[in-house]
């Protein structure tokens, strides 16, 4: 099954005709060398000088263990990122460097600025915390104020605790400012920021030989280059294998794609360490590399990305999670010489396009840590609110830390700057692909829960199908 690519936001010349396709096919090329898979715990460190108005690397080497500094450093480099950003941004620009009125400006005003002015308008940029029960405070580098929003105007996004805001509003003679609308930071295209920062390897990918647009030509000739994306895939559900074996088998004969990305959680319930659950989950992934032995053919030319979910081992349930240990897959690995188990989240790198991949449970832990109650809960309303949340903050997991503990030193591997081609949130919720932003973002769903659907991605198309294995 295919949804109407039409809600997926791709107009009709990205779907070439049998004939506008037979007439530009080229010939094939190896594209192996041109996909690289970045482990989170390999991604560069930078930090924003805003007096040098540039990145440099970090001066802190990161470390599983780190320091309380470590965790200040986490929000103040949020705060200066999206800050930099948002000063960048055509409304924020004084109207002395830019074609707009002076009545079309927007100056932010630090929160240590506001004593003594009360009953003034003001905009402010901070994060959303909560420093005493009940009471929501903005807090920036230097200071802090109490939020009231009784009057508010909530723009589209899921605002919790931990995230980065612009609020405008009045502050009154009780030092409370009370809020008229609430914002999230306005995000900034892919190509803008590569503008400003392109000698920058935010992603992590080593450097290619070829210029990018010899990269982009490769990009584009090899139209039926895919990758198949499934999440959930429970080893331990009875139909779990039967239909990866009926999926295996209609690719083999068939397209082969570049890679399949496997998602966890591997297992319906919570992994427990214990000597028997150690032994069944390393029997699934031994019966999952016999299935894949068994295709040759995909086994040469396809490589096999696993991403751990929640349930999955090791790492407990700090963000970023390492790879699944070698302990429960050595016999998968001497079957399939082209599996690579990843860390969660991860990064691929093909060709021109940055595929950024995330399985968590999202969703539903931001509604539940909302500031502000949505008015709007339609489906497609959650989808929008969540993929504007995680564009506009530049990160995977805007939560506070006691709902979604990430390791301090590693905060930048879930950063999204740049916006990166290709997005993939691997949730629970129904399987969705939405553009924003130049973003192609996309949720497989879960592979049993679903009836067994899935997405494919063809990067040279820019095309993503949602697909389902038919009845058995």
């Amino acid at each position: 099954m295919v949804e109407d690519l039409e809600t997926y936001e791709y107009s009709s010349q990205n779907t070439p005709s049998l004939q506008d396709s037979d007439s530009q096919r080229e010939e094939y090329i190896d594209v192996t060398p041109y996909l690289h898979v970045v482990d989170a715990f390999e991604v560069p460190r930078w930090k924003y000088n805003f007096t040098r108005k540039n990145f440099s690397s970090h001066p802190d080497k990161p470390q599983l263990f780190a320091t309380a500094g470590n965790k200040a450093s986490l929000f103040r480099d949020r705060h200066d990122l999206l800050r930099q950003r948002i000063l960048r941004n055509e409304n924020f620009v004084p109207p002395a460097f830019s074609n707009r009125d002076k009545g079309e400006y927007v100056q932010l005003t630090a929160i240590s600025s506001l004593l003594g002015r009360e009953d003034e308008s003001f905009f402010l940029f901070g994060m959303l915390t909560q420093m005493e029960d009940g009471k929501y405070y903005l807090e920036d580098l230097d200071s802090h104020v109490q939020l009231d929003f009784e009057e508010a105007h909530q723009t589209t996004g899921f605002f919790t605790e931990g995230c980065f805001v612009l609020v405008d509003g009045v502050y009154t003679e009780d030092n409370i400012f009370k809020v008229k609308t609430i914002g999230l930071p306005p995000p900034e295209r892919r190509e803008i920021t590569k503008s400003v920062f392109g000698q920058v390897n935010f992603f992590g990918a080593p450097d290619e030989t070829l210029t990018m647009s010899q990269l982009k030509k490769i990009e584009e000739s090899q139209k039926d280059v895919c990758f198949v994306i499934l999440s959930d895939v429970w080893l331990d559900h009875p139909m779990t294998i039967p239909k990866l074996r009926t999926l295996l088998t209609g690719y083999a004969n068939a397209l082969i794609p570049l890679a399949f990305i496997l998602m966890g959680n591997f297992v319906s319930e919570p992994f427990l360490y214990t000597g028997k659950d150690s032994a069944t989950y390393k029997e699934y992934f031994n019966a999952l590399g016999s299935l894949i032995g068994e295709f040759k053919e995909l086994c040469q030319h396809s490589h096999f990305i696993f991403v751990p979910g929640p349930h999955d081992p090791w790492g407990g349930d700090v963000l970023p999670r390492p790879p699944i240990p070698e302990h429960f897959t050595s016999q998968l690995r001497r079957q399939v010489p082209n599996a690579i188990f990843a860390s969660n989240p991860c990064r691929i790198k093909y060709c021109t396009q940055e595929i950024v991949i995330f399985r968590e449970d999202l969703i539903n832990k931001m509604r539940r840590n909302c500031v502000i109650k949505s008015r709007k809960n339609g489906e497609s309303d959650v989808k929008k609110h969540l993929i504007r949340t995680i564009i506009d903050e530049a990160h995977l997991c805007p939560l506070p830390l006691h709902v979604r503990p990430i390791s301090w030193s590693y905060d930048h591997a879930l950063r999204l700057y740049p916006i990166p081609n290709t997005l993939i949130l691997a949730d629970k919720f129904d399987p969705f692909s939405v553009n924003y932003e130049g973003c192609q973002c996309v949720n497989p769903g879960s592979f049993v829960s679903t009836e067994f659907q899935f997405q494919v991605y063809y990067p040279g198309k820019k095309l993503v199908q949602l697909s389902q294995l038919p009845p058995s």
